[in-house]
């Protein structure tokens, strides 16, 4: 299943400048999300909001990630995954 996330925000055609565009657009700014999850925070149509990530696409302004894959190493492991995104991360600088 693939995950999309926004990489810049796009000036849209008129066609596109509807809340549920525009709360498509919020989300993916903030994390990948899968089409089905789209799909339900903006109550779009499944061929509409493919479309619409289609316009994205065309535009090089979306990111496309597959879902099924882990993030890490200990993502593939299972219930550790919660272990890496609760420990803060540290930037050593010299």
């Amino acid at each position: 299943m693939k995950e999309y996330r926004l990489l810049a925000w796009p000036e849209l055609p008129a066609e596109f400048q509807r809340t549920a565009h525009r709360r498509v657009l919020s989300d993916m700014s903030l994390r990948f999300m899968s089409q089905a999850q789209l799909a339900e925070v903006s109550g779009m149509k499944k061929g509409e909001l493919r479309q619409f990530l289609e316009v994205l696409d065309g535009r090089g302004v979306l990111d496309e990630r597959d879902g099924t894959a882990p993030d890490s190493f200990l993502d593939s492991i299972g219930r550790l995954g919660w272990f890496r995104r609760s420990t803060p991360t540290t930037h050593e600088t010299s």
